[in-house]
Formats: C-alpha cells, sequence, structure tokens
C-alpha cells in the first residue's frame, strides 16, 4: 500500500489514527534537529506517561495551565535524549475534546515539517509507544499531547528579543529615563474587542499564536514600529475583550499609525522577521517626502510584503491589517482591510501616580 492510499484509509477509519510504519523521509538540516527532537520527546512521553499516577500528575499540571515547558518536567519525565535547536523553548501542550475525562487512550503528537498546507498527516505515539497518525485536517476525538519547539513560550521569549532588536535598528524608539520620570500621563490606543473569522491554523497547533505590529513615522517619516504578543487569542469565531494597549502614541510623531496582525508559525525566527522587516521597510530617510498619511500607509504595505518572504521553514500568516488608525477617534466593530478581523479600539490615557 503506497504511502498516500495509507493515510486515506486511516482518513476513512476515523480520527482515532492508525498505526504508521516510520519509514518516512526525514527532513536534513536544521528541521532533522527539530523533528528529531519532537519525535523523541513525544516517545518519552508516551513510555511515561503509560504509568497512570504520571499521566494523572501531568494532566492535572496541564488543565490548570498549558503549555509547559519540557525543562520543568524532568522530575517527572526525566531527560530527554535529543538536543533541541537553539534559541527554542520545547513545551508540552494539551488538546482535550469536549466532555473527555478518560486520559486512557491519550496520544502524543507533534507538527511534521514543511508547509502546513501540504501535510498529509500528524505523526503521534498512542501510550505505550506504538506509531499512530493523525488526520491534520480533523481534530481527534481522543486528548492529544502536543510537543512542540516554536510554540507559544518561545513565542513569548522571542517577541521581546525582536522589539530589542527594532530599537537597535533604529525602527523603535525607546524613551530616555528623563521622558519616562517626567511623563504626566501616556496617550494609547486600547484594544477593547477582537474577533477572527480565520486565525489560519491547524488544530495540532492549538491556540492560535498572535501577534500585532503597529507602525508609525517620526521624524522625516523615518519609520517605527513595536510587536505586540496578543496571548488570548486562542480561537477563531470568539469574540475576546482583552482590553490591552496596543498602540504607545509616544512611539509615533503624527495622530496616525497602521495596526497589523499574524498568527506566529513554528520555526518562525524573529531576528530573520526583524531584517526582512528593515530590508523592506528601508533606512531612515527612504521615505522622506512622502506625504505623511501615504508614508505611514507605504510601510505598512511593506511590512506585508516582508512577513511572506521564504525566511522560515514555515511562514507566519497575514491575518489582516488595520490602516491609519487615528489617535483621538473610537472604532466600534471596525472590520479590516482582509475582511478576517473585527476589533473595536479607544484612546486611552494612562496616567501616573
Amino acid at each position: 500500500m503506497s504511502r498516500w492510499e495509507s493515510v486515506v484509509v486511516c482518513a476513512m477509519l476515523g480520527t482515532f489514527g492508525c498505526a504508521a510504519d516510520d519509514q518516512s523521509t526525514e527532513p536534513t538540516g536544521a528541521e532533522s534537529v527539530d523533528q528529531t527532537y519532537k519525535r523523541t520527546a513525544a516517545a518519552r512521553l508516551a513510555s511515561v506517561l503509560a504509568d497512570a499516577s504520571a499521566r494523572d500528575q501531568l494532566m492535572s499540571a496541564l488543565r490548570e495551565r498549558s503549555p509547559l515547558a519540557l525543562s520543568g518536567l524532568t522530575g517527572l519525565i526525566g531527560e530527554i535524549d535529543a538536543a533541541a535547536g537553539s534559541g527554542v523553548v520545547p513545551e508540552v501542550s494539551l488538546r482535550l475534546p469536549a466532555g473527555t475525562y478518560d486520559t486512557a487512550s491519550l496520544h502524543v503528537a507533534w507538527a511534521p515539517s514543511g508547509d502546513e498546507a501540504t501535510w498529509t498527516e500528524i505523526p503521534a505515539f498512542a501510550l505505550g509507544g506504538a506509531r499512530t497518525s493523525f488526520d491534520p485536517h480533523q481534530a481527534p476525538e481522543v486528548p492529544v499531547l502536543v510537543v512542540e519547539t516554536h510554540g507559544r513560550l518561545t513565542m513569548r521569549q522571542n517577541i521581546e528579543q525582536a522589539n530589542l532588536l527594532l530599537q537597535q535598528a533604529g525602527l523603535q524608539r525607546a524613551p530616555s529615563k528623563s521622558e519616562v520620570l517626567d511623563a504626566t500621563s501616556i496617550a494609547t490606543t486600547q484594544l477593547t474587542s477582537i474577533r477572527l473569522a480565520d486565525d489560519q491554523e491547524p488544530w495540532v497547533s492549538g491556540a492560535a499564536e498572535i501577534y500585532a505590529i503597529a507602525s508609525g513615522v517620526i521624524g522625516s517619516n523615518d519609520p517605527q514600529m513595536a510587536i505586540v504578543d496578543l496571548p488570548y487569542l486562542d480561537s477563531d469565531g470568539t469574540t475576546y475583550a482583552p482590553n490591552q494597549i496596543v498602540i504607545n502614541w509616544s512611539n509615533f510623531q503624527y495622530q496616525v499609525a497602521n495596526l497589523q496582525i499574524f498568527e506566529h508559525d513554528s520555526n518562525t525566527n524573529y531576528q530573520d522577521l526583524v531584517q526582512a522587516i528593515i530590508a523592506a521597510v528601508g533606512a531612515a530617510g527612504s521615505l522622506a517626502g512622502y506625504p505623511v498619511v501615504q508614508a505611514i500607509t507605504e510601510i505598512a504595505n511593506r511590512i506585508i510584503a516582508a512577513i511572506p518572504a521564504s525566511v522560515f521553514t514555515n511562514d507566519d500568516d497575514y491575518v489582516d491589517s488595520f490602516y491609519t488608525i487615528e489617535k483621538t477617534k473610537t472604532y466600534t466593530n471596525l472590520v479590516g482591510a482582509g475582511n478576517n478581523a473585527t476589533i473595536s479600539i479607544r484612546p486611552f490615557t494612562v496616567v501616573s501616580n
């Protein structure tokens, strides 16, 4: 039976997956390191968690907080006999179907390499170590632990590093200590509501990892931008009311900015992301002579052009853009240019004590 035929049979037999041989072609280079680590970690978890007491202990912790860093679980699962890539925080998260309490059918899965649009199966291990696979498009009806190396915890770490890189490149103005001390208030824009029609996320990747880029100009149309994590935005088709500050107007000279939303996929390298943005947006002075509003819009367009560049193993998905947001204006149920996100935002003044 061919590999494609076996996948079709698995799908016909149901969402529980089926046994699969492990003769698939492995990726090479950096992807091989990543895939080897995830497969090894999944096999370790599947072995250890065959013990009901160990399984209950981990499941209890994951029901309270997911994901968990694998580095914090060595007392329970031991060491992983493989090395993760540099700059990552390997994690495990829980996909639990509604109403599921029995964990005896637990599986441990990981995302395959390459573009998610080309995935034909999600590799996994059953408890005890039997190799199985799942349909990439249909979430299984059994509880699944997912091992990831470039998930929420890595993203959280890397967004902070990316903003530092933007500052070093002159694309993010950091206020001086005297400015911070002298400020009596800070003008911001607060995100009061957001809803996505499609978060671009397959089931194995779990909760969507959404971030925003706020962009504008200072001086002679010198680009400025900041990356903002939206950690609560887990699912499409759900309205969230975060009351989160997404634009700090002290970063920009004019009272107009853009807000663009992206979904982080595995293997995103935020250093490459910043370098791609720097190359696309251009150095200081590249927008000199543009009318201000046109320059701000041009920055947003250049950011969009930079994101799909082939600098990632699994490219970040563009979600939507909101152009020329005005500092003093309230927007209610504003639909993005891509008709994929709907937001409500309002001016919000942060007053010092």
